[in-house]
């Protein structure tokens, strides 16, 4: 394998260059997917949602040796890509007879010269059409990356809208003003090695491509940024308290009145045992603001892991007339962690913890594991008392 600089894309790489993790990517955030319903699902993840659109499935698909080899204007429409394959998106190319699946253990995969990776540096280019609802027309679409491997570009109709690193973490762009009535095409150039390739080795397979879910979601002018949640219990270990923190950003020209959220506490069996509401003040063009609301709770069912009451919080954004502009919900439970005398301590209780080292794995098809895997994983750790 060569390791030599290749300085015919630019002089420092965006995926050699440490001090670049992203480029026009949005803040990280609580996952959550909007809902137009006031009656929002209990999860905060149905992909059912009137304002979600899934993106997975099958992409054209094509490997070149390095970033350099490329093929020429493979993010413009008038690139052909007719005698180009396909690939399923969420995978990884290896499993699919695109190079193959390389453990590794102490060693690094690659000579090491940090920030540097090796110029032989194979390079997927993924593209995929798609037309955005006429329902969400003067909104806001947000394209949103749930895991890529390594490094990644991403373009729009031929408009470059960004960059990330962090294989295992979300990346989300604003895409909205790239998006044309009808037909658009989405291109996405993903490296196999970058310079977070360093920090992300540990003993694993290295697995490259779009290996989680790819969507499009679309939010109001104003809408809920971000949704933090903190529910814990008293010394008693009986009574709730529930504190939520909303950020409501404005993403409009024109600065807003004041908007309310409305959050409604459902028990495990669905119905309501408080309600609370929160007002955000007037909020300029491309500004954010946070609203903080909190209630106890007497004698609320308590979250153990023999035990797990679930809890759902229902939040709704209203406009100054009271008109719903989206809404999300969110699982909780009651709990109360502590370090007293050397113990670990769940709700009073001292309890011993039993672990395996678990990576997100499956024989065919890699890091991509479908949601059956998943659970059969868990109930075999859970019926072993891990």
């Amino acid at each position: 394998m060569r390791h030599t600089r290749n300085h015919s894309v630019s002089p420092q790489p965006d995926w050699e260059n440490p001090a670049l993790t992203h480029r026009n990517r949005m803040p990280p955030r609580t996952h959550f997917i909007p809902s137009d319903s006031k009656d929002a699902p209990g999860t905060g993840s149905d992909f059912r949602s009137s304002r979600v659109q899934m993106l997975s499935g099958m992409w054209k698909f094509h490997l070149a040796p390095s970033p350099a080899e490329c093929p020429p204007h493979f993010s413009q429409a008038r690139c052909h890509d007719s005698d180009w394959g396909t690939l399923a998106v969420p995978s990884h190319w290896q499993m699919h007879g695109h190079g193959a699946p390389h453990y590794t253990n102490v060693q690094y995969p690659f000579p090491l010269d940090p920030p540097h990776v090796p110029s032989e540096n194979p390079t997927g280019i993924y593209r995929r059409r798609f037309s955005v609802p006429a329902a969400w027309r003067g909104m806001r679409v947000y394209l949103r990356f749930e895991g890529v491997d390594s490094a990644f570009h991403v373009w729009v109709n031929g408009a470059e809208i960004g960059f990330s690193k962090g294989s295992r973490s979300p990346a989300e762009f604003d895409i909205t003003d790239s998006l044309v009535r009808g037909e658009n095409l989405l291109a996405v150039r993903v490296c196999q090695w970058s310079d977070a390739s360093y920090l992300e080795d540990q003993d694993m397979w290295w697995l490259s491509g779009i290996f989680r879910d790819v969507y499009l979601l679309a939010r109001p002018a104003v809408h809920i940024s971000d949704l933090r949640i903190d529910a814990s219990l008293d010394d008693s270990c009986r009574n709730g308290t529930i504190r939520v923190s909303t950020s409501v950003v404005n993403t409009g020209a024109k600065r807003v009145g004041a908007h309310h959220v409305a959050l409604t506490l459902m028990d495990t069996d669905g119905a309501p045992v408080a309600t609370m509401n929160q007002t955000v003040a007037g909020l300029p063009a491309s500004r954010a603001r946070q609203a903080i609301a909190s209630r106890s709770l007497p004698n609320v069912l308590r979250w153990t892991a023999e035990t797990p009451n679930l809890y759902a919080l229902r939040v709704a954004l209203l406009d100054e007339r009271g008109n719903l502009l989206e809404s999300t919900s969110q699982r909780i439970g009651f709990r109360r962690v502590e370090m007293t005398g050397g113990n670990l301590r769940v709700n009073g209780v001292a309890i011993k913890l039993k672990g395996v080292n678990r990576h997100d794995h499956h024989p065919d098809f890699g890091r991509a594991v479908p949601f059956g895997a998943m659970l059969q994983d868990v109930l075999l750790m859970k019926s072993h008392n891990v």
